[in-house]
């Protein structure tokens, strides 16, 4: 079995409140790079709170299986980064462990990262948006439709970290999904991760 070390800043992101009787076990390790609550504390790793569960079940089963990059977060120069990869942490899990994991972080609150964005370029990424990934990222990005994940908030690093793991077959899309984001350029793909990190607009 694997064993993690996780690191002392670990223990800033654990509060009292996360650790509760319906916790599952592996939640501690997700926590290393996802933190305790939302949102994300890295830039390149989503916040996975609130995500729908069978976008986080199939996360968890491509990690395990090794079809997902399996790269390790790049938590930036200040930050002392868990020396540990998401294959590796999804490895040796079962079955029933992806479920818990996958139905407890769904019932969390997604969180929207709020980080500075383009004001002009996500006028663009709206419309964009709106033409091209709606129908399945609904809402504008901030809910789903089937196993369509929130887009809307999610940190800009990861999102074009996505968006390329996508483009260039590190990721497998939807065939509708792979044939929009081969055609987008480098600029509208720019304009969508602004607006996906502007503010999130709920109806009422």
């Amino acid at each position: 079995m694997l064993k993690y070390v996780l690191p002392c800043s670990f223990l800033l992101f654990w509060t009292s409140a996360a650790i509760a009787a319906d916790v599952p076990a592996k939640v501690e390790v997700c926590a290393a790079c996802h933190g305790a609550e939302a949102p994300s504390p890295y830039p390149s790793v989503p916040t996975i709170h609130g995500l729908p569960q069978a976008v986080l079940d199939n996360a968890l089963f491509d990690f395990r299986a090794t079809i997902r990059p399996c790269r390790k977060p790049d938590c930036g120069a200040e930050a002392n980064c868990p020396d540990i990869d998401f294959c590796s942490v999804a490895a040796d899990l079962s079955d029933d462990e992806i479920s818990a994991l996958a139905s407890w972080y769904a019932g969390r609150e997604f969180v929207p990262a709020g980080e500075p964005y383009d004001a002009a370029l996500a006028a663009r990424g709206a419309q964009l948006h709106q033409d091209k990934c709606n129908s399945c990222h609904t809402d504008g990005g901030t809910s789903s439709a089937e196993q369509a994940t929130i887009l809307r908030g999610q940190r800009k690093a990861y999102l074009r970290l996505a968006m390329e793991d996508f483009r260039q077959e590190r990721r497998v899309a939807v065939a509708e999904m792979d044939a929009m984001i081969r055609a987008l350029s480098d600029d509208e793909m720019a304009a969508l991760v602004e607006f996906y990190a502007s503010p999130r607009q709920h109806s009422h």
